[in-house]
């Protein structure tokens, strides 16, 4: 297939009435980019054979090796969906966002451990894989009350708050033989109305904030738990400190979350596919075209520099 045959920019999504997915398209299309978009759970993936190049599917139908892909991954869909960009990007697709480092930023404890090596400010984190370390992983990260978070999840699944010692003993119980993986323990910081600054990172740079303030009863600030969301400004500081954390782990196009404590900032999460419902809602922007001009200017120059 020539490249004038390929699809100039195909998003792999496995729903295009998702809030993000859709504008992204739409964006896309107002672009003169005649998008495309994957169903990751409708695709099976072919390798091997005697110089045969790999090959994707969809309902057993191929599919042509898109010019540029944009992946919407989510936790449940990680590794299939990096897959999928793998076998595109061997054929000659191009991605600004590499499938290691989305997998990295969908981590927790890989990202965790690459923003703290880079010297950013995090919350004391105590990673635990086995039960006869819950004392010590209590012990070690201080306090009374306490946030347990499963190694992947987004949304604010796979996240809870143990207000007791007793509780946390149990939680981490059931955690840790439910999924025998490694659970990350770290202290709640209290605040009167939980929220935190959820920054958008485009091609390396800041572009807009917006505050994610939780419901009453709730310690979680995510859009989809029902936080509410209200412009926020960016200074150079908090501007910078995004930056730093989507260079840490490698991932330009980015939602950065962060939290003011006691002590300062800390970086929380580093969310490689981030949602746009609630910072266009709280900005009033226009973000999705922003996010595909810078993508694909992203994915062009890297095109450039290889030839």
């Amino acid at each position: 297939m020539t490249p004038s045959q390929r699809p100039p920019l195909t998003l792999i999504s496995f729903s295009g009435q998702l809030y993000s997915t859709k504008r992204l398209l739409e964006a896309a299309t107002l672009q003169s980019l005649s998008p495309t978009r994957v169903d990751p759970t409708r695709v099976l993936l072919r390798h091997g054979g005697p110089g045969a190049p790999p090959v994707v599917t969809e309902d057993g139908r191929p599919l042509p090796v898109p010019e540029v892909i944009l992946p919407r991954v989510g936790s449940r869909m990680t590794p299939w969906s990096l897959a999928l960009m793998r076998t595109w990007m061997a054929a000659g697709a191009r991605s600004p966002v590499k499938p290691g480092a989305i997998g990295r930023a969908m981590d927790k404890i890989a990202a965790s451990q690459r923003l703290a090596a880079r010297g950013l400010p995090v919350l004391p984190t105590v990673a635990i894989r086995e039960r006869w370390h819950i004392e010590d992983a209590l012990n070690a990260t201080g306090g009374d009350q306490w946030v347990l978070k499963t190694r992947s999840g987004t949304q604010g699944r796979g996240v809870v708050l143990a207000p007791t010692r007793a509780a946390a003993r149990s939680m981490l119980e059931v955690m840790i033989g439910h999924r025998h993986d490694i659970i990350l323990v770290q202290p709640y910081v209290r605040m009167t109305r939980p929220r935190d600054l959820r920054v958008l990172v485009l091609g390396g740079e800041a572009v807009a904030a917006c505050w994610r303030s939780a419901p009453a009863g709730e310690f979680r600030a995510n859009v989809h738990r029902g936080g509410a969301v209200s412009e926020a400004r960016l200074d150079d500081e908090l501007a910078a400190l995004a930056q730093a954390a989507a260079a840490a782990v490698e991932v330009p196009f980015c939602g950065v979350d962060l939290m003011e404590t006691p002590e300062g900032w800390v970086v929380l999460e580093v969310n490689g596919s981030p949602g746009l419902e609630g910072i266009e809602a709280a900005t009033g922007r226009d973000l999705a075209t922003a996010y595909v001009k810078r993508w694909m200017a992203a994915a062009r120059a890297e095109a450039s520099e290889a030839r």
